[in-house]
């Protein structure tokens, strides 16, 4: 069963889920002061931190970082893994970054659509993210600037933005609200309340991924084709 990791900037805690279910089956400390990004690499935990401003590669569930580098400015606000390569936002560039494997070396950038990028993710095919400016969730063209769709998060405030290989999960530091919508929408299908008073990265640990075998007991509609 694949499972929500979340991240709390409250707490400083990051988060293992039981399935998309408020039950927490493990956590641990972050590196530093404000987790505000977490990912998953099929192995191990990426998370990004705003106090220290660094990206962190952790040894598998756990507080030992194995590798880490400092995000290209000042405010990196989410970090996602797309099976080679990190993508983060910056809330002060109001650029979404594309990094050169797990490096601080950046081979293709753009301007967010507005002036907060604080959550990002990889479908496989196209970046999404969520901006707490517009408060808007976008679907984006490949790894572009160009916005093939978008929605209205279900709060004030969308942090943390990832993809199941069907559905939009989010999460919201305003309602302390994690939402699974129902495909790329703004329909809600199910809901729970964080495990603190600010829940900001978000990740689906099984997320479909280049090179990543899907696993038939998810993603039917994927092997069905």
């Amino acid at each position: 069963m694949a499972n929500v990791l979340s991240s709390d900037s409250a707490s400083d805690l990051i988060y293992l889920h039981t399935g998309f279910s408020s039950t927490i089956s493990n956590s641990f400390s972050s590196p530093s002061t404000a987790p505000y990004g977490v990912s998953w690499d099929g192995t191990n935990v990426l998370s990004s931190d705003g106090t220290s401003d660094k990206i962190y590669l952790h040894a598998g569930f756990s507080s030992t970082i194995s590798n880490s580098f400092s995000s290209p400015l000042d405010n990196c606000r989410d970090v996602s893994w797309d099976g080679t390569n990190v993508l983060s936002p910056d809330i002060i560039s109001d650029i979404i970054y594309l990094h050169t494997g797990f490096s601080s070396t950046i081979s293709n950038s753009f301007s967010s659509p507005s002036d907060f990028p604080y959550g990002v993710s990889w479908d496989g095919t196209n970046v999404l993210s969520s901006d707490s400016s517009s408060d808007l969730i976008y679907l984006h063209t490949g790894f572009s600037s160009t916005i093939s769709n978008s929605f209205s998060s279900p709060s004030t405030t969308p942090s943390g933005v990832s993809w199941d290989g069907a559905n939009v999960l989010s999460s919201d530091s305003t309602s302390d609200k994690i939402y699974l919508h129902a495909g790329f929408s703004s329909t809600i299908s199910v809901l729970f309340s964080s495990p603190s008073n600010a829940p900001t990265g978000l990740e689906w640990d099984d997320r479909l991924l280049p090179g990543r075998v899907p696993k038939g007991s998810y993603y039917p509609h994927i092997l069905a084709h």
